[in-house]
């Protein structure tokens, strides 16, 4: 089974922890509108930018993941 980003975990973390997505995007180096593609599903942040939105968030960055079906060529 694949994992992949969930932009809709890094909305609810952040609004969690009640970080608002422009201090969000200051510290991990991106814009504001990064932050909100990737919490859309619009874009999917590089791996070593989702580890950063995790420990910013101060998660584990399985906690921004999700369970895939890879399909079967």
């Amino acid at each position: 089974m694949a994992r992949a980003f969930n932009g809709a975990a890094l909305r609810d973390q952040r609004r969690l922890a009640g970080v608002p997505a422009s201090h969000l995007a200051a510290l991990v180096g991106r814009t504001e509108d990064a932050v909100w593609s990737y919490e859309t599903g619009r874009a999917t942040p590089p791996v070593d930018v989702a580890a950063t939105l995790a420990d910013a968030l101060h998660l584990r960055l399985d906690q921004l993941l999700t369970n895939t079906e890879m399909a079967v060529a």
